[in-house]
């Protein structure tokens, strides 16, 4: 069994914001923690995994990353793309204005967002039943504020264009997470948002709970928060990375998917009620939480170990 990983962050965006006013100040100590994490103690191998920063994270180079570690990927083997930075959200057909779909996105720090339908592009050849591939997104899609709340505190979402925030309020009907690759023709995730709304200048939606886990999903996914919800960073790390690397320490490197996403909450709830909410205008979302998705009977085995049972 080999295990390869991606692993990207980015504070820098100045590539697409001139104005530094989008750059991060943690994403970067969050993707060299992880990957240390991943290397030390979970025994990935460093020759077969590649770290991204900053201006060397472009969308071609993040994609072709990828594409080099699930296409050497056989039964057995494990992979794992990290990703710390900005969040947003596209429509699935940018020129139908009253189109239902969206997808959430990740923003490189050149070139063009990065999709659930480009990740599933990327890996299209890879057998979900064989190789255990993980996702974990420290990252917001819901759009938010553009600049600091103060010098370490921010949210790792830009803000959205007011036309596109409207449209999903007036629209909004399917929401595809990034990161759990499912067919591009799948209708697992159709009908999944209601009651759409600007809070704050965030595109808040309710999701169905009996649509959080989809049996054609390539991924289990571990992602920074709710689709109505940011994710949040202050000095050292964001809160999801920082729970990350605090709670797999103190399991011994042994903990189930589910396991692993009870403790996430706990950490994060904690550190946002102590960190965030002093700093925050009660406009925006007053919560983090953590999510797991994929498919529903791979969450009880361990954490970046091999797939023991596929169904």
């Amino acid at each position: 069994m080999t295990k390869r990983a991606v692993v990207v962050g980015i504070n820098d965006y100045s590539g697409i914001d001139p104005s530094g006013k989008s750059n991060l100040s943690s994403c970067v100590a969050d993707a060299d923690a992880m990957m240390d994490m991943l290397v030390s103690a979970f025994g990935f191998d460093s020759s077969e995994s590649t770290k991204l920063t900053d201006k060397s994270a472009g969308s071609a180079a993040i994609t072709s990353a990828l594409n080099g570690i699930l296409s050497k990927s056989d039964a057995g083997d494990v992979a794992c793309f990290y990703y710390s930075g900005h969040g947003s959200r596209t429509s699935a057909d940018s020129s139908q204005a009253d189109c239902d779909k969206f997808y959430e996105s990740i923003i490189p720090a050149s070139g063009s967002a990065i999709t659930d339908r480009d990740l599933f592009n990327i890996a299209d050849q890879l057998q979900p039943s064989f190789v255990e591939f993980t996702v974990i997104l420290d990252s917001c899609h819901s759009g938010g504020m553009d600049q600091e709340t103060d010098a370490v505190l921010k949210c790792k979402s830009p803000v959205l264009p007011g036309d596109l925030l409207q449209q999903m309020v007036n629209y909004l009907r399917t929401l595809v997470p990034c990161g759990i690759l499912i067919p591009l023709d799948s209708d697992a995730c159709d009908g999944n948002v209601t009651s759409v709304s600007n809070n704050g200048g965030v595109a808040a939606a309710d999701e169905d709970p009996d649509k959080v886990f989809v049996d054609q999903a390539k991924t289990t996914l571990i992602a920074g928060c709710k689709f109505n919800e940011l994710s949040w960073e202050t000095a050292g790390h964001g809160l999801l990375t920082k729970a990350f690397l605090n709670t797999v320490n103190a399991s011994n490197f042994q903990i189930s998917y589910s396991d692993l996403l009870d403790q996430l909450r706990t950490s994060v709830t904690s550190d946002f009620s102590s960190l965030i909410v002093p700093s925050i205008s009660s406009d925006l979302p007053q919560s983090q939480t953590p999510q797991l998705r994929g498919q529903g009977n791979r969450m009880d085995q361990g954490f970046l170990q091999g797939f023991v049972d596929s169904r």
